[in-house]
């Protein structure tokens, strides 16, 4: 199912005033090949609709602006600049815009991906992220930025509304990055995207840059800001500054003030995670971390130090529904894959597999038959076993081997041939040696 898309994803422009006069697109409409099917969300700059392709079948999202807001030049170049930007830079992190147009009435549309998930304001709604979690949300937010600033451009306007969660069947979901219709084109990469009027605010007050907040020129690193502390907030459940609704007072607390320490407002956090985020809140560009560096700490902590989803999800759930604390005695969430997850059990061919289960019987017959052994050899097995005597639990999980199974050979005895057997045998020979004789005879 794909979610509604927020009022607070599309970011006001030039002051103009949320409408509903517009005449919505009915189901069955035409747009550029692709036929109107349903409604995804609405918001202050527009609609967005789900579509079909007439002829090929592709699923798209048309995003239309309200009339309005296709009246203002300034708009419509933010519009038209935003399918520019994400199609120069080409990343798989970042949204794919692959047609602009107009509608008869004059309203300007974007067609793009059609996302299955929801977005990251919406998940934030249940929670705060997992540590792991959160690090795959950043380290696909970091990709696409990195790849956006390769191309000269800065997004200025980086927000859990802005992020997307493509939903999968296993592992992590994907990340796409959107709206880059305030992204601003670096000077020594060409011309400027647009010219900012004096005195309209860009972005969003909440994740605005100490720089953005004075009024100066941001660089690449005012994203590294928002960054930080979009990171904050999907760590700690709340952003380092109190949301007033004053937005110049909301400037000021990151003009001045000084943020709390990640630590402060989250325990046991590696510390490499919580001395990242704090140096990405400093109040000068030059004391942050390159996006290469973040994500070099990030990818570190992935691949060292933070459990997959399979562990992180049964720790979330165990802290959020302690009746798992009855059903799996002695597991605390802190101590995954750390000590014992499983009381002393002897594991059946039908139990589940969990965390680098035992083999099943056919792989161990399958290891015997490669390996052959001499008749004395115990036979190796991982986590079967063959008698009532439990199994200790291990460190990571996973079931101890069972004490060496003795191979058993069964002699095999003689059998003895039987009286008429042998009859038989010399019944036979005779024939033989008869038929020989009359031979000759007969050759003679």
């Amino acid at each position: 199912m794909v979610d509604e898309v927020e009022d607070s994803h599309y970011t006001e422009v030039d002051g103009v005033p949320p409408s509903h006069g517009d005449q919505p697109l009915e189901n069955g409409t035409d747009v550029s090949g692709y036929i109107v099917d349903g409604v995804l969300g609405k918001g202050g700059m527009g609609v967005v609709y789900s579509a079909t392709h007439a002829v090929i079948g592709k699923r798209a999202a048309i995003k239309v602006l309200r009339a309005e807001v296709s009246m203002s030049p300034t708009t419509i170049e933010r519009f038209v600049q935003e399918a520019r930007a994400v199609n120069k830079i080409g990343h798989p992190n970042i949204i794919d815009i692959f047609d602009y147009g107009n509608l008869p009435d004059g309203r300007a549309f974007h067609l793009m991906d059609l996302l299955v998930g929801e977005s990251l304001r919406q998940r934030l709604r249940r929670g705060h992220l997992h540590p792991s979690e959160a690090a795959n949300v950043i380290d696909g937010i970091t990709s696409a930025l990195i790849a956006a600033h390769e191309k000269g451009f800065v997004h200025r306007d980086l927000k859990p509304d802005n992020v997307y969660l493509v939903a999968k069947d296993d592992g992590w979901p994907d990340i796409k990055l959107l709206d880059f219709g305030l992204a601003k084109l670096m000077p020594d990469m060409g011309r400027a995207a647009f010219i900012t009027k004096t005195g309209v605010m860009i972005g969003t007050p909440e994740y605005m840059s100490p720089e953005q907040a004075r009024g100066l020129s941001v660089d690449y690193r005012t994203d590294v800001y928002a960054l930080g502390i979009l990171m904050f907030e999907i760590l700690a459940g709340e952003r380092p500054f109190p949301t007033v609704k004053d937005s110049f007072a909301m400037l000021q607390y990151h003009a001045d003030e000084p943020p709390p320490s990640l630590a402060s407002r989250v325990a046991d956090l590696p510390v490499e995670m919580v001395q990242l985020v704090d140096a990405m809140l400093s109040k000068e560009p030059a004391a942050r971390p390159s996006l290469a560096a973040v994500r070099t700490v990030i990818r570190r902590l992935r691949s060292m130090k933070l459990p997959t989803k399979s562990v992180a999800g049964l720790e979330l759930a165990s802290l959020s529904n302690p009746s798992l604390h009855r059903a799996v005695p002695g597991v605390r969430a802190s101590q995954l894959g750390a000590e014992p997850m499983l009381p002393s059990q002897v594991p059946t061919r039908q139990s589940a597999p969990l965390l680098g289960a035992p083999a099943p019987e056919e792989d161990l017959l399958a290891t015997t038959r490669r390996s052959p052994r001499a008749s004395n050899s115990p036979v190796q097995a991982s986590g079967l076993a063959t008698g009532p005597a439990p199994i200790a639990a291990t460190r990571l999980g996973v079931g101890a081997p069972p004490k060496p199974l003795q191979s058993q050979r069964i002699p095999v005895q003689p059998k003895e041939a039987s009286a008429s057997g042998k009859w038989l045998i010399i019944g036979a020979l005779l024939a033989i040696v008869a038929g020989v004789a009359l031979a000759l005879v007969a050759l003679r």
